[in-house]
């Protein structure tokens, strides 16, 4: 018997769920954030999982907020087997998670309960975590606290968040795929979390600011972690002016150079500009300056006139 089946989700690291549920289940609607304002224009725009429901031909619902007790009668009406929740972006009152007769089955990208919250893939990459991976759990009125159904490990290798993010959609489509064929053969989990949880709150501008102090790995693995948002940063200073530049690519020097930490040490001809950290230093390769598009690290070296001694901060 065909499992039916809501989809909860709304940016496009969505839509590959949803195409699968759609693909395997009777898909009985598409729940997703009202269309929003986007842009220099501020042109409203339909979010990425309502274009794909549309193209797949299944109908939308956009609740301003489910908080509200009428929110509760649509999902009642639908009867669903199972719900599946990928990036929604909004918590789930009890009455609805009690609605669906097996319970609503949530995708996170983090091996719970480590890095519980909104951002779990910047967070492992900003502590350097060599390993994470993708859960499926069923949800509760908890934070990311619900009984695990299933979870698949994934190496983290040398990826920034953007690279990372698309593994792990990758591994949690498959996840998805064996999730719906051991629920409709009967053979169901809920094994509690166990073990110590962390958090992973959502990141804000200031989080991508580099402390130059730190030793040239964990500001590599700050680079990582915030591209391609909100970016690792720090503050310009020559010819006393100051400019904010993003560094987008990086790479470790094991060397010592003389010098306060965050200054230029010396220059690669060809490949980009060397900084002094607080254990080693970091071959800066692509850089994004304020106001303009990402470019080499050597071409921005000439055009902005550098010299060793000038000061990041």
């Amino acid at each position: 018997m065909t499992l039916k089946t809501i989809f909860l989700g709304t940016p496009a690291l969505a839509v590959p769920f949803l195409e699968v549920l759609a693909e395997k289940t009777n898909v009985l609607e598409v729940i997703t954030n009202p269309d929003q304002p986007a842009g220099r224009g501020y042109e409203v725009r339909e979010p990425p999982v309502k274009q794909a429901a549309a193209r797949l031909g299944l109908p939308v619902r956009q609740p301003a907020t489910l908080k509200d007790p009428a929110a509760l009668a649509p999902f009642q009406a639908l009867q669903p087997d199972l719900a599946v929740v990928v990036a929604y972006g909004k918590l789930l009152p009890k009455p609805i998670l009690e609605t669906a007769k097996q319970g609503f089955l949530n995708v996170h990208f983090s091996l719970l309960p480590a890095y519980r919250g909104a951002a779990p893939i910047q967070w492992a990459l900003i502590n350097g975590e060599r390993e994470t991976g993708v859960t499926l759990f069923w949800l509760d009125e908890g934070m990311d606290t619900g009984p695990i159904f299933l979870q698949k490990k994934r190496a983290v290798e040398d990826q920034d968040a953007e690279s990372l993010r698309r593994n792990l959609v990758a591994s949690g489509v498959a996840a998805l795929q064996e999730a719906i064929s051991l629920i409709e053969a009967g053979q169901i989990r809920r094994q509690p979390q166990t073990g110590e949880p962390s958090r992973a709150p959502l990141l804000k501008k200031e989080d991508g600011h580099i402390d130059w102090q730190q030793p040239a790995g964990r500001i590599l693995n700050l680079i990582r972690g915030t591209t391609p948002w909100p970016g690792a940063y720090g503050q310009l200073h020559q010819h006393e002016k100051s400019t904010t530049l993003k560094i987008i690519r990086a790479e470790v020097v094991a060397e010592s150079a003389e010098g306060a930490a965050g200054s230029i040490v010396r220059v690669d001809s060809g490949a980009g500009f060397i900084v002094k950290c607080g254990q080693n230093s970091l071959r800066i390769t692509q850089v994004q300056p304020e106001g303009k598009k990402a470019m080499p690290a050597w071409d921005f070296w000439q055009g902005a006139r550098l010299k060793p001694g000038d000061q990041l901060r």
